[in-house]
C-alpha cells in the first residue's frame, strides 16, 4: 500500500456532523480543543499553564475529556474491536502524520542522511531522560508512527509499514497476540530488531491527545484556533454539554468513591 492511497481527508464517517467526517478533521478538533483549553491556562496561571493545579482553576467544559469519549473503547478491546471502530486507527493516524508534516518543515529529511536519521530517531522515541519530542507525554503509538515516518522518509519510500497498513485497514491478520494474550502490532523503525507494542484503548486516547498538543506548541494556539475559527463556538458547546452530563453524574452517584458516566452528549 502507498501512501497516495491514504485520503485521510476524505469524509469517512458518515454518521458524523459536518466538519467531524474525516480523521484529518477530527484529529484538528483534538487540537483544536486543547489550543481553547490551553489559552484559558494561560490567563488562570500564566507561570505555569500546563501544571496540575491550572487543570483545577479550569471551568467544567475542559475539565472532562468530552472528546475522548469519542474515540474510547472497552477495556476488554481486541483485534475485532479495533477493526470494526476505525475511528481510533483513523484519527491517531491523521493526528500523527500532520504532526510528522509540520515537523519536516524544519526537519528537511535527506535521504540517507545516516546522521540526521540517527539523531531524529532518538529525539522521536527518547523520554524524559534526554531531550526528545514528547518529553514526558504518554505517545507510544505516536512515537512509533513518526519514527516510521522519519525511517521512510531517509530511505525515500512511498511504501506504508505493516503497521501503518493496519492503522488504515484494521486488518486483523497484521497483529498478534503477545505472551500476555493482548492485542499487538510490529513497528519497523530500525534496522534490527522490530518494535512490538501492546494496543490498549487507553494509549489511543492518550496519543491523540499528545498528538494535539505538540501540534499545538509547534504552530502557537493563536494560530490553531484562527484557522478554526468557524468550529470554535461549536466545539465549546459540544464541551460545554459534555462537561454538564459529568457533573449530573458526579450530584448522582450512590456509592462514594465509585463514578461512571459517559462524557460524551451525542451529536445533537
Amino acid at each position: 500500500m502507498q501512501m497516495t492511497e491514504v485520503a485521510l481527508e476524505d469524509p469517512v464517517f458518515s454518521s458524523h456532523p459536518l466538519g467531524w467526517r474525516s480523521p484529518a478533521e477530527v484529529a484538528s478538533g483534538f487540537a483544536l480543543a486543547w489550543a481553547l483549553e490551553l489559552v484559558e491556562r494561560q490567563r488562570l496561571a500564566p507561570g505555569s499553564p500546563e501544571s496540575d493545579w491550572a487543570h483545577e482553576l479550569l471551568p467544567p467544559r475542559f475539565r472532562y475529556d468530552t472528546l475522548g469519549q469519542l474515540i474510547r473503547l472497552p477495556v476488554s478491546a481486541n483485534a475485532s474491536t479495533y477493526r470494526r471502530n476505525s475511528i481510533v486507527r483513523l484519527t491517531a493516524l491523521a493526528g500523527t502524520w500532520n504532526l510528522f508534516d509540520i515537523l519536516n518543515r524544519s526537519w528537511r529529511i535527506e535521504a540517507n542522511n545516516s546522521r540526521q536519521f540517527g539523531d531524529l530517531l532518538a529525539y522521536v522515541t527518547g523520554n524524559t531522560d534526554r531531550p526528545s519530542l514528547f518529553g514526558g507525554l504518554s505517545a507510544d503509538i505516536s512515537k512509533c508512527l513518526l519514527a516510521i515516518r522519519v525511517r521512510r522518509g531517509f530511505q525515500g519510500l512511498e511504501e506504508l509499514d505493516l503497521a501503518e497498513q493496519w492503522f488504515v485497514t484494521g486488518d486483523e491478520d497484521l497483529t498478534f497476540q503477545d505472551h500476555r494474550d493482548n492485542t499487538a502490532l510490529l513497528f519497523h523503525f530500525t534496522a534490527t530488531t522490530p518494535i512490538p507494542l501492546a494496543l490498549f484503548s487507553h494509549t489511543f486516547t492518550q496519543t491523540i491527545w499528545s498528538s494535539a498538543r505538540l501540534t499545538v506548541k509547534q504552530l502557537g494556539p493563536e494560530r490553531v484556533i484562527a484557522e478554526n475559527k468557524d468550529r470554535v463556538d461549536l466545539l465549546l458547546d459540544l464541551l460545554q454539554r459534555g462537561a454538564a452530563n459529568a457533573e449530573r453524574a458526579r450530584r448522582e452517584m450512590s456509592r462514594p468513591g465509585w463514578l461512571e458516566f459517559n462524557h460524551w452528549p451525542g451529536w445533537g
